[in-house]
């Protein structure tokens, strides 16, 4: 349960690659609901530990949820966080994309 602030910044970005299209895209971590509800629960369980929880939660609440809908707004907002400079996410992947993102990185 004691993740640092750049870990949970890491591992929602990760995340999200699985949803985004973005020019470079720099580690994967397959997105499954077991690994959002720990995220949630690591975060919740310190909350005063992050300066960035309200971000974190709002994000993960909405992928526990199934909606993947401003995924591109939350890995921009992570990306920014980690002062990303290169790989900003421009869309949304389509089912046929995300499912070759998942065999290429994850299969």
């Amino acid at each position: 349960m004691d993740f640092s602030e750049g870990a949970v910044q890491h591992a929602l970005h990760h995340m999200s690659h699985q949803k985004v299209q973005a020019d470079e895209k720099w580690g994967a971590l397959q997105l499954t609901p077991e690994r959002v509800q720990r995220l949630m629960q690591v975060v919740e369980s310190d909350r005063e530990k992050y300066d960035h929880e309200s971000v974190y939660l709002s994000i993960l609440e909405r992928w526990d949820q199934g909606d993947f809908s401003k995924a591109v707004h939350d890995h921009n907002a992570i990306w920014r966080l980690q002062n990303g400079n290169t790989g900003m996410a421009t869309r949304l992947l389509n089912t046929e994309e995300e499912q070759e993102y998942i065999e290429n990185n994850f299969q």
